[in-house]
């Protein structure tokens, strides 16, 4: 009994040792719509018709921790090992989670990406702060439009939602998937 205890002991202490590292940011709200308002979706729709609607807008809402809301008890190391790099450069750890890219991909019914954009951002240069349960976190909202009938190259768009059917929107932050939503085209 005493030795099942031991181990027990074992597994449930070298557990944290192996656990992932917290997401550096909360996801508040991913929608698509037909347009922004003062950077807020208008409407919150996942249907668009060829012959009403003008642009397909995806929006995400995120919070980003601060040092102060960031809980550190779930702060874990993902490996066992010392980072050479980060051991005798004697810089800061790379992994830092202050910059962050996005990679915005929509996808149409046949598998065809017609909008991929990619875009960086360094959470320090956010001046705003919001309070939620008495913690700090920093607000940022990616958005990203493609036209229906026009296409818009300065967003990534390289084709028309030509095609009826359920079209997906992924978005990964450094190249780790945060989300996918859907939104159909209908004529």
């Amino acid at each position: 009994m005493k030795r099942i205890c031991f181990i027990l002991i074992i597994i449930f202490c070298s557990s944290g040792l192996f656990a992932e590292k917290q997401q550096p940011y909360i996801i508040g709200h991913i929608t698509t719509c037909s347009g922004l308002i003062n950077n807020y979706p208008a409407d919150s729709i996942n249907w668009f018709y060829r012959s009403s609607h003008k642009v397909i807008q995806f929006f995400a809402y995120f919070l980003f921790y601060t040092q102060s809301s960031f809980d550190s008890n779930l702060i874990n190391r993902k490996y066992l090992f010392i980072n050479p790099y980060e051991y005798y450069s004697g810089l800061k750890r790379i992994d830092e989670d202050t910059t962050f890219t996005f990679e915005n991909i929509w996808v149409s019914p046949s598998k065809k990406v017609i909008c991929e954009k990619i875009l960086t951002i360094d959470k320090t240069s956010i001046d705003k702060r919001i309070s939620v349960l008495d913690k700090q976190y920093i607000p940022y909202a990616f958005g990203n439009f493609i036209g229906i009938n026009e296409s818009f190259p300065e967003n990534g768009q390289n084709g028309l939602p030509t095609e009826k059917g359920l079209y997906s929107i992924i978005l990964y932050i450094n190249g780790n998937l945060a989300s996918i939503t859907f939104f159909e085209m209908k004529d």
